[in-house]
């Protein structure tokens, strides 16, 4: 007997929590309550470091019921009328994505900073609005697991844009290739093949940007968010679905068994997959395999899985789904803010959001879904009402935060915290090393007749650009500065955090060709400032070669001695001088601050400010100092400390009087920078002298 026909569900419009019928699959809601429950645990902070892979149970979902619902409008009608689809999305989704935006914006205006964090979520509000979120947060908020993304109060609206662009093109994909089948028989498997060809595509594209063999670009469009990677996920949906249309019901033992083998890896994904995972990709196979499964084994409803899936407080959760899922993260986000550090207030954040949630899906969603058909003109009226609003806060919100409120506390904060330093500006702050650069590529004061001052190292390196580029300015010396992010200058191998490869390649390059370049170029001075964060970075491996990685803090600090050690002689071997910069006071161990999170009322009121003693920051970077100490004693390099300067009398400030010292917190700001000039002059002259 064939199967009824897969995929109906409340999202496609039947009373919640009706009966089950022939095209009623209540399992589904249950199967959605279990995705948005693991997204809101895995926000917040509960130990569940795959939850974010629920959105991908949304994805298989979305799939399997809208082309089930479009199979059944072909095979009743012989066409699909995009026009009530569109219609039915719009009703569903837009009014109550847009109350979530226009909330979130009211309350960012005060909660968030307009340093960047208030102008984000204004381009990410237009960009949800827009259908192209996705696309706006890969572009200024960064990666899904980055620090930025934890202030982005509307980063969750990027997988609603993926579905949406689903939503776009899906329709008429599926129509062509019915439409062929329709036209003669040898094309009856067209609708299968059209969408097998996209998920062969899709996922071969996530398998290989995943894997890192690859630069594709711009790289905002194929990363965690991009619809391009994620489409398969979409397409198996709609291929069971297609299959099940003309399937036989499953007895209730291969239901049991495919049900709990579905469960068992959407479970084993919560727990396999982190934030480290290469994702999507092959590791993407398991909550989207436990989510066909699951659909698969709810076509024999008797079966255990299904019913428990089916019962009342799952088919509820799964109702609120899509609210829950809108109003969860912007309470954690600012609750976050709120409450620095604490981990209670994320998990009252999420309790809390049920709340908005269950308002909107009870007065704004039902009503609005329930409508009877409108005139054009109403239509439109309606589209104007729910876009507008949101669209005209968030340009409100970006121009408002772009001129720092008029007020001139904030202004001032923005010009010091704004500006990007010189070598990144530039592009001189990237994994090219100057041995690939054009001659007089990243170089300033060129025509200055002084020996070189070489600039290397990390972005800690390149916060130093403005004071070493007026020394050397005072010392007729040109500079040619050539820094990279997120890589020490040192002869070690450092780990790859996203694990596609044993190390850290680019970061390996760039040091081994920085060497050549200055090992060969003309005799002066190098100047060399590395972060210390690698060596206190617990999920961050170091080795002297790429099997005797550690993770170890002290085998670390002991790699990066030797490995700063054999570069240093290196250089001194080829004629230069060296010159090692202590890194500055960071704001991340003992005492934390961030501008991003010093709101419009705290940058009002010069509350922004924070303190914290020398023995503070030393007891958190101690260790790295002292081996930049041993290494200029082994050497005879000259070692510069700008703790003197940024910490007077013992107390490091983020601000003295007028000016704001830190960019963030772990850079300094330009103007910072400039002050430092004097000090690398002296530096630069004392070096001279030896």
């Amino acid at each position: 007997m064939p199967a009824p026909l897969p995929g109906r569900s409340a999202s496609a419009h039947e009373p919640p929590g009706a009966e089950r019928s022939s095209n009623r699959r209540t399992d589904i809601q249950g199967l959605r309550a279990i995705a948005v429950l693991v997204v809101v645990a895995f926000h917040a902070g509960l130990p569940v470091p795959g939850g974010f892979v629920g959105v991908d149970v949304f994805f298989v979902i979305s799939g399997f019921v809208i082309t089930g619902m479009l199979h059944r409008e072909w095979v009743a009608t012989g066409t699909i009328r995009f026009r009530e689809f569109y219609l039915r999305r719009f009703k569903r989704l837009t009014p109550a994505l847009a109350l979530m935006v226009v909330v979130v914006l009211l309350i960012s205006a005060l909660a968030l900073s307009p340093l960047g964090t208030q102008q984000v979520a204004a381009k990410t509000a237009a960009g949800t609005m827009l259908l192209v979120a996705n696309f706006v947060i890969a572009r200024n908020t960064g990666g899904y697991f980055d620090a930025a993304a934890d202030t982005n109060p509307l980063l969750n609206t990027w997988s609603l844009s993926v579905e949406e662009q689903f939503y776009l093109v899906f329709p008429a994909v599926v129509a062509l290739g019915w439409l062929l089948a329709r036209r003669a028989r040898v094309l009856r498997a067209a609708p299968a093949v059209i969408i097998g060809v996209i998920a062969v595509a899709s996922f071969a594209l996530a398998v290989l940007v995943a894997s890192g063999r690859t630069s594709l670009s711009p790289s905002w469009m194929f990363g965690f968010y991009s619809p391009f990677t994620r489409a398969w996920e979409f397409a198996v949906g709609a291929l069971l679905a297609i299959a099940l249309a003309k399937a036989r019901v499953l007895s209730q033992r291969v239901a049991l068994l495919l049900g709990l083998a579905g469960l068992a890896l959407v479970a084993a994904s919560l727990w396999l997959i982190t934030g480290t995972t290469p994702f999507p990709g092959p590791w993407t196979l398991l909550p989207v395999a436990g989510s066909l499964l699951l659909l698969a084994a709810g076509t024999q409803a008797a079966n255990p899985v299904s019913r428990l899936l089916s019962t009342r407080p799952m088919i509820k959760v799964g109702d609120w789904s899509y609210s829950i899922y809108l109003w969860h993260w912007p309470l954690i986000v600012f609750a976050a803010l709120a409450w620095p550090g604490s981990s209670a207030a994320l998990l009252i954040a999420a309790a809390v959001s049920f709340a908005p949630a269950l308002i909107s899906y009870r007065w704004v969603e039902q009503p609005i879904r329930a409508l009877r058909a409108l005139s054009w003109r109403r239509l439109a009226l309606v589209i104007v009402a729910t876009l507008a609003p949101p669209l005209a806060l968030s340009a409100a919100l970006y121009t408002t935060a772009q001129h720092g409120f008029w007020i001139p506390s904030i202004q001032q904060y923005q010009a010091a915290t704004t500006p990007l330093h010189a070598g990144l500006l530039s592009g001189c702050d990237t994994r090219v090393a100057q041995l690939h650069r054009a001659p007089g590529e990243c170089t300033w004061n060129a025509e200055l007749p002084g020996a070189p001052v070489y600039l290397i190292g990390d972005s800690n390196s390149d916060h130093f650009h403005e004071g070493v580029q007026a020394a050397a300015a005072a010392l007729d010396r040109p500079l040619i500065a050539n820094t990279t992010n997120a890589c020490p200058y040192a002869d070690v191998y450092l780990g790859n955090l996203r694990g596609t490869t044993q190390f850290d390649e680019g970061c390996r390059a760039y040091v081994a060709d920085t060497t050549t370049y200055l090992t060969s170029s003309p005799r002066g001075l190098v100047v060399i400032a590395n972060s210390d964060s690698y060596w206190k970075q617990d999920d961050l491996s170091v080795g002297l070669t790429p099997d005797d990685q550690t993770k170890d803090r002290q085998a670390k600090l002991a790699d990066y001695e030797v490995g700063l050690t054999k570069s240093v002689r290196a250089l001194e071997a080829a004629g230069q001088q060296v010159l090692l910069v202590q890194t500055t006071p960071k704001w991340t161990g003992e005492v934390v601050w961030n501008p991003l999170e010093c709101s419009t009322i705290t940058l009002a009121n010069g509350s922004c400010n924070v303190t914290m003693t020398t023995a503070q920051a030393a007891s958190q970077q101690g260790a790295a100092r002292a081996v930049v100490d041993r290494v200029a004693a082994s050497t005879g390099a000259t070692v510069i400390d700008t703790w003197p300067a940024l910490c007077p009398d013992g107390t490091c400030t983020t601000q003295e009087g007028t000016l704001v010292r830190y960019r963030d917190q772990a850079h300094i700001s330009v103007p910072q920078s400039l002050q430092l000039e004097p000090l690398f002059s002296e530096a630069f002259a004392r070096v001279q002298q030896r």
